[in-house]
This record gives C-alpha cells, sequence and structure tokens, in this order.
C-alpha cells in the first residue's frame, strides 16, 4: 500500500472514529438538528474556498446534480427520514447500531454481486472483509439485541442505502468511457457538502427551533473540527479512496472507525478493555491487513493482446 494510500486511510479512520468525542462537546450548546446544519454548513463554507483555491468549480449539467443529489439523499437524508417514520428506531440496541454501521462493506459486495460485477471485488479482499466484520460482532458482541424489529430494519436499510451511494460515487469519479465523469475528489466533497446544507435546513424545524443554541470556545472549536475535517477534508479523502481502490476495497476504512472510538474510550474516558474487546479489535485489524496487502500485478507493458500473441512475436528476438 502506497504511502499516501495509507495516510488518507488513516486520517479518515482516525477523524471519523474520533468524532463520537467531538460530538459531545457539541451537544453542550446545540441540539441534533442544530448541530447538523451548522456541521455540514462550516464545511460547505470551507470546502468551497478549497475549491476555489484550488482553481476548480463546480460541476455543470442537470444529470451530473441529479446524480450527486441521489448520493446525499442516499447517504445523508435517507437515514434520517427512515429514523424519523419508524418510532423505534432511536430507541434501537447501541450494539446492533454499530454493527449495522460496521455492515456497509459486505453490503457494497452484495451489490456488486446482485449487480453481476463481481469483478469489482477481488476474492482476497472480500475474505477481509468478512474477517473484519467478524472482529465486529466479537468487539460489540449483540447477541441480546432485537433483530427482528422495526429498527433493525431502518438500520438495515440505511446501511444498503450508505453502500449504493459509495458504488455511486465510484460510478461518477470513473473515466468518461466507462460512463462516468472523471470528477475529482474535491469536487465531489464539496457538492456532497454544499446539498447537505439544504437537506439539512429541510430538517430543521424538526426540532432545530425548539431551543436557542449556545455557543462557547469549546464548541465553535468542535464544530471547526467536525465540518471542516470531518465532513470536508476526510470526506474528500474517502471519495479519494473509492476512486483509487475502489468502493469495496476503500468501505473497509469504516472496520477501523470502532477501533479507534474504542481506543479513544480507553484514553479519554478510562474505559477498561476487556479480552472480548482486545479479540474483537485483533481480528478487525487481521481483516484490514487481509484487504490492503499488495496485490500482484501484471508486468509492465503486458496487454491482452500481448498475452494472445504469436510464439514468433513473444520470442527474446521480438523483444529485442
Amino acid at each position: 500500500m502506497r504511502f499516501d494510500s495509507a495516510a488518507r486511510f488513516a486520517a479518515v479512520a482516525l477523524m471519523w472514529g474520533s468524532s463520537y468525542f467531538w460530538i459531545k462537546i457539541v451537544f453542550g450548546g446545540l441540539n441534533s438538528a442544530q448541530f447538523s446544519f451548522f456541521r455540514i454548513l462550516v464545511g460547505a463554507v470551507a470546502m468551497l474556498g478549497i475549491l476555489a483555491l484550488g482553481r476548480q468549480r463546480l460541476p455543470r449539467g442537470a444529470g451530473v446534480w441529479a446524480r450527486l443529489v441521489l448520493i446525499a439523499f442516499l447517504a445523508n437524508a435517507l437515514p434520517v427520514l427512515l429514523v424519523e417514520l419508524v418510532d423505534d428506531a432511536v430507541g434501537a440496541d447501541a450494539d446492533m447500531v454499530s454493527v449495522f454501521n460496521a455492515s456497509v462493506p459486505l453490503c457494497v459486495v452484495l451489490l456488486c454481486l446482485a449487480a453481476r460485477r463481481a469483478d469489482r471485488v477481488p476474492a482476497r479482499v472480500a475474505a477481509g472483509l468478512v474477517v473484519g466484520f467478524a472482529g465486529v460482532l466479537v468487539l460489540y458482541a449483540p447477541w441480546g439485541a432485537e433483530w427482528l424489529s422495526a429498527g433493525a430494519a431502518v438500520n438495515a436499510a440505511a446501511a444498503v442505502a450508505y453502500g449504493w451511494s459509495m458504488l455511486l460515487m465510484e460510478k461518477l469519479m470513473g473515466a468518461e468511457e466507462g460512463g462516468g465523469k472523471a470528477m475529482t475528489p474535491l469536487v465531489l466533497a464539496t457538492t456532497q457538502a454544499v446539498i447537505g446544507v439544504g437537506w439539512a435546513g429541510i430538517n430543521m424545524p424538526n426540532g432545530g427551533f425548539d431551543s436557542t443554541p449556545h455557543f462557547s470556545a469549546p464548541i465553535i472549536g468542535a464544530l471547526l473540527v467536525l465540518g471542516v475535517l470531518n465532513t470536508g477534508l476526510v470526506y474528500m479523502c474517502f471519495a479519494w479512496l473509492i476512486r483509487e481502490e475502489g468502493a469495496a476495497k476503500a468501505s473497509g476504512v469504516l472496520y477501523a472507525v470502532p477501533v479507534v472510538l474504542t481506543l479513544g474510550m480507553v484514553l479519554l474516558e478510562d474505559h477498561v478493555l476487556g479480552a472480548r474487546e482486545i479479540l474483537g479489535m485483533a481480528v478487525i485489524v487481521a481483516g484490514l491487513i487481509l484487504t490492503r496487502l499488495p496485490q500482484r500485478t501484471a508486468p509492465a507493458g503486458r496487454t491482452r493482446s500481448a498475452d494472445r500473441a504469436t510464439p514468433a512475436a513473444k520470442s527474446p528476438a521480438a523483444v529485442r
């Protein structure tokens, strides 16, 4: 794995895994609807500034924006709508919710298989994702959760929707000859933040005006971290991983999130690790290593046409 890819993977895992601690600070002065709106607003403003500095611009064309809105809807708006429609979704078991969040990589694999695109998921990557998910099950041990409930169904639907959004992101950043738009990760992340402001604004009447937000230095600082880094730059890094590695392999970073969260609880909240948690994290790491082992590649310059060439064309004389 190249250093730049490893750095992006680590940045996404560390930022998303530590979000819980920043959100706790923000909730000291804002409720959920207010937090969602201000976080995405800060992220959108920051990304638009970076886009301008990079001399890039937002995409044009109704078709492209329709695909971008669909991605934002699947990844952000649909889960919120489902939770609002199902009464007991909010009270769903926390461990069960964590397991469904970690099931997104498997959803990506299943969606690829359903679309008959198994070639996009190497066997080693698929095996590593299965191992990583087994580690998540060991880490959270959600054996007593109510799996046959409306809350479980909502979280399962949200996981599938998020996995689908990742495949759409991969397609949008793909080459134009393959039906993509060759969109850069910066442009994709910026558009998702801009569209997210609209979704969050629509949700503001759902509790956003129930209380007056209170801003203090810690809350503003946490909002800047969550908006600029988590919502903007780190999401761009995630999109970059998807473009370079494919949605299936890139989605494995979601397994690193509970590991970072658990270790953060040890460092910041004096959480004492149990043997089961240690074992679960070890299995997760083993799965991640399996997904990210270097792949064997064909020698440079070798093509399918070369493979079908005649023996004479492959002879040492021909090579020279």
